[in-house]
C-alpha cells in the first residue's frame, strides 16, 4: 500500500532575513507522483534540530514557510515516453483547473512540464502568485524583483531539489 506524504518548503525572497515574505507551499507524494502548491506567504528563521531534514540549512538556521497561499491554477504534466535517445517532443501538458491569473496559470504549466521531464513522474502544480495579500504589492516587487518569475525559478529549484532527493529514497528502498 502506498503512502502519501507532505513535505513543506519554502523560498526566502531576500536570504539571510530573519523574517518576511517568500514562497512557501507543500509537495504531496504519492508513489512516483507529486503535487506542488506553491504561493506567497510568510517566512522565518528557526534552528536547525527544530525542523525537518528536508529543509535546506545555512550555518545553524533554516527559513520556514508559513501560511496557506489560497489555490490557484491546477497543471498536470506526464513524463515524456522513453523511447531510444533523448525525446524531442514537448512535455504533455494539461490545465485541469483554470484560474483568474494567465500567468499562474503560465507558470504553473511551465513548472509542471520542466518538473515531470526532470524527475520522470507525473507532476500536478497549483500556483498562486496572483494573490498579494496586504497592500495589493506583490511581494517580489518589493523585494526588488522585475516580476514574479525569478521567485517562481527559485521555487522551482527548491522543488527538484527535495523530489530527487525523495526519488533518490525511492530508488534505494527498492
Amino acid at each position: 500500500m502506498e503512502s502519501t506524504r507532505i513535505i513543506p518548503f519554502c523560498v526566502p525572497l531576500t536570504p539571510g532575513e530573519s523574517s518576511g515574505v517568500g514562497v512557501v507551499g507543500t509537495i504531496t507524494l504519492r508513489g512516483q507522483s507529486a503535487i506542488v502548491w506553491f504561493g506567497w506567504g510568510a517566512v522565518e528563521r528557526r534552528e536547525e534540530e527544530d525542523c525537518d531534514n528536508n529543509i535546506r540549512s545555512d550555518n545553524s538556521t533554516v527559513a520556514v514557510g508559513t501560511g496557506r497561499p489560497p489555490m490557484g491554477s491546477l497543471s498536470l504534466s506526464m513524463p515524456p515516453s522513453t523511447r531510444k535517445g533523448p525525446s524531442r517532443m514537448p512535455t504533455p501538458t494539461s490545465q485541469l483547473v483554470g484560474g483568474s491569473s494567465d500567468e499562474d496559470m503560465m507558470l504553473g504549466q511551465q513548472m509542471s512540464a520542466r518538473l515531470a521531464k526532470r524527475i520522470g513522474w507525473p507532476i500536478f502544480v497549483s500556483c498562486s502568485f496572483s494573490d498579494f495579500g496586504q497592500n495589493g504589492v506583490s511581494p517580489a516587487l518589493a523585494a526588488g524583483f522585475d516580476n514574479d518569475t525569478m521567485p517562481a525559478a527559485m521555487a522551482e529549484k527548491e522543488v527538484t531539489r527535495i523530489l530527487t532527493l525523495e526519488k533518490d529514497k525511492l530508488v534505494v528502498s527498492t
